[in-house]
């Protein structure tokens, strides 16, 4: 199944996307769970319905669509989501530093405000910021069972599926400090969906990519990222609470901009797309302005 938060007719709605259509949810489930944070909150994959019976998933949408293109695919995640990323977990090539394996587990966060929907801008920084926009393919966790100090053996119980990410970062900022670097207002992307974990046999099966203006600069694996899925559910929910909904952005291979010679960061009017069989396309074109 895969699970979209959309804007129709000036509406945020959420549903489920299937052969290029978009079905929203029945009004009597909308009423039952106002927010997509709330309808994960219930979902039983395992099970196929809600615990307790409130819903039948599979019942849960309306019978007629609406075509892609005649609305907005938002970033899957809610105001009230946390949004977690992991830094430098693939080898690297650049410096030798980055072709090892980190000690521990790199974290940092971003604002929801950071990240836009497939096919809407990313807005470009003004000033000395708007030299140095990269962006970073990435594939990102969406955790569907609320879960505190998981186990690495349970931890794939908690996850709800995957989504495409791109970890939008103003290199020269990083400088300053990483939350700076990292939260650049519309600077980074999340969607088309979330492909929920039935649709996925393995996570090896999730290949990705990034293309710059039709260019391919990025391409990689989970099974090529030093700490795994388990290993990173782990170590967050160690932390704090993981909740229905959180993101987890899971590191980007080699090929960002800032890694290429000489560098390469975004401008105006560039195309980056991040692509997986699996997953769907993320798409964005680098605005100035809006």
């Amino acid at each position: 199944m895969k699970l979209a938060i959309a804007n129709r007719n000036n509406q945020d709605i959420y549903g489920m996307v299937k052969n290029s259509m978009f079905f929203s949810v029945k009004s009597n489930v909308r009423k039952q769970f106002p927010t997509f944070r709330t309808f994960l909150e219930e979902i039983d994959l395992n099970q196929g319905n809600q615990p307790g019976g409130a819903v039948e998933v599979s019942s849960a949408f309306e019978s007629i669509g609406h075509p892609l293109a005649t609305i907005t695919l938002l970033p899957p995640v809610t105001k009230s989501n946390k949004i977690i990323c992991v830094g430098l977990n693939y080898p690297k090539l650049y410096n030798e530093e980055a072709k090892r394996k980190p000690e521990h587990i790199i974290l940092f966060s971003k604002f929801h405000e950071t990240i836009v929907g497939a096919k809407e801008p990313l807005l470009l920084p003004e000033g000395k910021a708007k030299n140095s926009l990269d962006y970073e393919a990435e594939v990102a966790i969406i955790i569907g069972k609320a879960g505190f100090r998981i186990t690495k053996e349970t931890a794939k119980k908690h996850i709800l599926g995957f989504t495409l990410f791109n970890d939008g970062s103003v290199r020269e900022w990083q400088k300053h400090s990483i939350d700076a670097g990292k939260n650049f207002y519309r600077s980074g992307a999340c969607g088309p969906y979330v492909v929920t974990k039935d649709e996925i046999n393995s996570t090896s099966q999730i290949n990705f990519k990034a293309k710059l203006n039709g260019k391919l600069v990025q391409s990689g694996n989970l099974d090529e990222m030093f700490f795994n899925i388990n290993e990173i559910i782990a170590y967050v929910s160690a932390i704090f609470p993981l909740s229905p909904g959180d993101i987890i952005a899971t590191g980007s291979p080699e090929g960002t901009g800032a890694s290429q010679t000489p560098k390469r960061f975004l401008k105006e009017g560039d195309v980056i797309e991040i692509s997986s069989d699996i997953l769907g396309t993320l798409s964005n074109k680098v605005m100035k302005n809006y």
